[in-house]
């Protein structure tokens, strides 16, 4: 019983301290522990994870679709993933402390941008739009394995998704982040082959 007990309070010592020194998540493990697949029925097969949209899912929990969360401590550091969505309204990429830091919406052509939050997001501090033009939308990316690369440093990220690539500047880049996200809305995605390196 001691043994058990005391593997089991090394395994809470570990899991921060490995996620605070970057994670990678190949899907091997459906079960994996530090990630969390929710809001619907997600599938672990060949390495990748996938889940098609609810629409009574969606509307029990407020508009919100299918999502992955990974704990993703970190400020400096380079963020890589793979996604296939289909068909779907929007695909949203995010970064979380308290509250929201740093976010990248697919969607329609009025609502694709980057956006981030200089201080702790709330009902009066709103977002500031960092990149649109250019920006893909969800159709765009529709049907590809869409290969994405996010390097953090500082308050600038060097950021690509497929074939667009950017250098943005902005205060919320900078922030300290906690979580690292994956949601979408309407038909399907596919994930695969989640690396965070951390560079702190």
């Amino acid at each position: 019983m001691k043994q058990v007990l005391l593997f089991a309070i090394v395994c809470v010592i570990l899991v921060p301290s490995a996620y605070a020194d970057g994670f990678s998540d190949d899907f091997s493990d459906p079960k994996l522990g530090s990630r969390m697949a929710l809001r619907g029925e997600w599938t672990f097969k060949d390495g990748t994870a996938s889940c098609v949209a609810d629409p009574e899912l969606y509307k029990k929990f407020a508009n919100h679709g299918p999502i992955l969360r990974w704990p993703a401590e970190f400020t400096n550091g380079t963020l890589e993933f793979e996604f296939q969505p289909k068909d779907c309204q929007r695909v949203v990429i995010t970064l979380n402390e308290k509250g929201h830091v740093f976010r990248m919406a697919f969607s329609d052509e009025q609502r694709t941008r980057f956006f981030g939050w200089i201080g702790q997001s709330s009902k009066t501090n709103k977002p500031k739009t960092i990149a649109k033009e250019g920006v893909p939308t969800v159709d765009e990316l529709s049907g590809k394995w869409v290969k994405s690369k996010i390097v953090f440093k500082g308050d600038a990220a060097e950021v690509t998704y497929g074939d667009y690539k950017a250098t943005l500047k902005h205060e919320s880049i900078g922030r300290k982040k906690g979580e690292f996200t994956i949601s979408f809305a309407s038909g399907e995605i596919a994930v695969r082959n989640v690396r965070l390196t951390n560079a702190d």
